[in-house]
């Protein structure tokens, strides 16, 4: 029966973490992207006190996806990335119009829920964070990075209340990333430009050769005795020609010469 629990609670597992229908295109009252039960991005009102946003804010979706990929933490001494591949390119979507419509009093919480891990049966895990844009950068408060609640969940349908990382007071979670701010160890101010575009291969174009022209070479005749008899009857008919006085000594010499040539 303890095989059997466990397939039932990873089944519904499954069933909790499908992603929900694509969001449609963002409404200017639209103030939570929820792709499933457990992982959302909404907008609320900024912390007390805390300087205006540079919001609204028209970030692409590639800059937005590579910033969450950068971030990363430490899982048992070794680094690991803050949000699975997939994981990051749904939150990327859903940050991308939140904050098209974020007003420059407001943040964005995140709260994203996924199976960390190769195997079927490696836990939910939950990672809770609070972000916003200034000075050109996404800042990303993270409160939890393994949040572990599921279990229980299952159980007896408890859910904790969720914390999302503040300006005020440094969380547990420690982070860090390739070349952004490090504000705090549970705060980053990551860039936001476009990933770099390899540019297309540059084709090779073999250079043209120039050829010397083929000069058709001229055949010999075939020389057989059909050949040499022609030629010494052509012979025999200018010397007859020249004693009846028809051709010149030049011209028979000439013609003469021009026979023989061809021998």
């Amino acid at each position: 029966m303890r095989h059997g629990n466990g397939l039932i609670r990873a089944l519904a597992l499954l069933l909790i973490l499908l992603p929900g229908l694509p969001t449609r295109a963002a409404d200017r009252g639209q103030t939570q992207w929820k792709l499933n039960t457990f992982t959302w991005v909404k907008r609320v009102p900024a912390e007390a006190g805390a300087p205006a946003n540079a919001h609204p804010a028209n970030v692409s979706q590639a800059a937005l996806l590579q910033a969450l990929t950068a971030a990363q933490i430490q899982v048992e001494g070794t680094t690991t990335p803050l949000f699975e591949k997939k994981e990051a390119a749904a939150l990327a979507k859903a940050l991308q119009e939140a904050l098209e419509l974020a007003r420059p009093d407001e943040d964005l919480i995140l709260l994203s829920t996924q199976r960390r891990g190769n195997q079927f049966m490696d836990p939910s895990l939950t990672v809770t964070a609070r972000l916003f844009v200034r000075e050109g950068a996404l800042n990303l408060i993270a409160h939890d990075t393994r949040l572990n609640f599921m279990d229980r969940y299952l159980v007896d349908h408890t859910v904790p209340e969720f914390a999302y990382g503040s300006r005020k007071a440094a969380a547990r979670g420690a982070l860090q990333a390739e070349g952004a701010r490090q504000l705090r160890p549970d705060w980053l101010a990551l860039g936001l430009t476009e990933p770099a575009v390899a540019p297309a291969p540059i084709p090779v174009v073999t250079p043209m050769v120039a050829t010397a022209p083929q000069v058709a070479v001229p055949v010999a005749p075939k020389r057989d005795d059909a050949f040499y008899e022609a030629q010494a009857t052509r012979l025999k008919a200018l010397k007859r020609m020249r004693d009846d006085n028809l051709l010149s000594e030049a011209e028979y010499q000439e013609k003469r010469d021009a026979i023989l040539k061809t021998l």
